[in-house]
């Protein structure tokens, strides 16, 4: 993945699901896994824990209406609604921290201190606020006890807001890890945004708050699965969304890297179900993509490790181990192709329960 400024690509840079700790994104969370408690990162143990249903609206934000911020919120905020998987609230701690960082990405890539997109920052960089983003959103006022996830990103200067807007988010939906994460159980969002007019860049970075049901000692950057806004057990969100148009061709390139494999894969398909519960996991018996044209597209089947018993043999282990438990994805082997309809077929179990849906979404130019 190019991850300098002067290469005309984007550097995408997301949190771990909550089921691991990875070295390399500087943070993990806690997961929902095995008998009838919870087990946190840490290694602590607690009962399941309370949740709250997927909001359908929250309070008017107060971010200026010409902003890239406003549009940032509508947009994620109205995926995330026709996916059934809640809205965020607006935290305005977190817009504190989310900027701050937005502040140092735009900073350091311009003076060469740093090349890739991280989570972490260095105190003896510029414009140093703190070093994670759990700290960081602490320094602004967060609780303790509040669980911090983020995901951040660096682009090209757009025409305007709205634009740059859409350009961030969809980034992140364009991607596996990322998608995951931007459309997760987490309650509250801050944006941060930092444009860069000299080199024709900017930087964005979504900082998100979990409180509700939350248990243990808050990790670096993370979610807990078991908290936050759960969706019904009998509910089935996916992306892209039913009847989507103009979606995206191809993966944005992200690290961890999904694939390393795959020199150039097609915009990534999610399928997920709730997770709340110790043991609860997505097993997938076929899932496929077909064109307009009744082709069936080569495709890889990607689970989190503990869904490989029960899923297809044809099904692959998340490589970063970074995939929560509720989630499955399939990744075309190359780009989409323009402007056509596809159908999208899935069947599997959640906790051997059979469930299934079929969807149809059309690519963009």
């Amino acid at each position: 993945m190019k991850k300098n400024f002067e290469i005309k690509k984007f550097a995408v840079y997301g949190v771990i699901a909550a089921s691991t700790i990875l070295a390399a994104c500087g943070g993990g969370g806690g997961s929902s896994s095995g008998g009838s408690s919870s087990t946190t990162s840490n290694g602590s143990t607690t009962p399941p824990q309370s949740s709250t249903s997927p909001k359908t609206s929250v309070p008017t934000p107060t971010y200026a209406s010409s902003t890239m911020q406003a549009s940032a919120f509508s947009m994620l905020n109205a995926y995330r609604l026709a996916m059934g998987v809640g809205e965020l609230s607006q935290d305005t701690v977190l817009d504190t921290s989310g900027q701050a960082h937005a502040l140092y990405l735009n900073a350091n890539f311009a003076n060469g201190s740093i090349t890739a997109v991280t989570h972490n920052e260095v105190s003896t960089n510029a414009d140093y606020y703190a070093a994670t983003p759990l700290s960081r959103a602490q320094k602004a006022g967060a609780p303790a006890t509040e669980w911090i996830s983020e995901n951040a990103a660096v682009g090209l200067s757009q025409a305007s807001s709205s634009a740059f807007a859409s350009d961030c988010v969809g980034q992140f939906l364009n991607t596996v890890y990322h998608l995951q994460d931007a459309t997760e159980v987490q309650e509250t969002i801050g944006i941060g945004f930092q444009q860069n007019t000299t080199q024709g860049t900017y930087s964005c970075v979504l900082d998100f708050g979990q409180t509700t049901g939350v248990s243990g000692t808050p990790t670096a950057n993370g979610y807990l699965t078991s908290a936050g806004q759960q969706m019904a057990t009998t509910a089935i969100a996916h992306s892209p969304l039913a009847n989507e148009t103009g979606v995206a061709r191809a993966m944005t390139a992200e690290s961890p890297n999904p694939a390393p494999d795959l020199a150039s894969p097609g915009r990534p398909i999610m399928v997920r179900v709730t997770a709340a519960n110790a043991g609860d996991v997505l097993t997938v018996t076929s899932f496929t993509l077909t064109s307009s044209g009744g082709t069936v597209v080569p495709a890889r089947i990607i689970v989190p490790s503990a869904a490989l018993t029960g899923s297809t043999s044809s099904a692959t282990a998340d490589v970063n181990s970074a995939m929560a438990v509720g989630v499955a994805f399939l990744l075309p082997q190359a780009a989409l192709a323009a402007n056509t309809t596809y159908t999208v077929a899935f069947s599997g179990q959640r906790d051997g329960t059979p469930i299934s849906t079929t969807w149809t979404f059309t690519t963009g130019s």
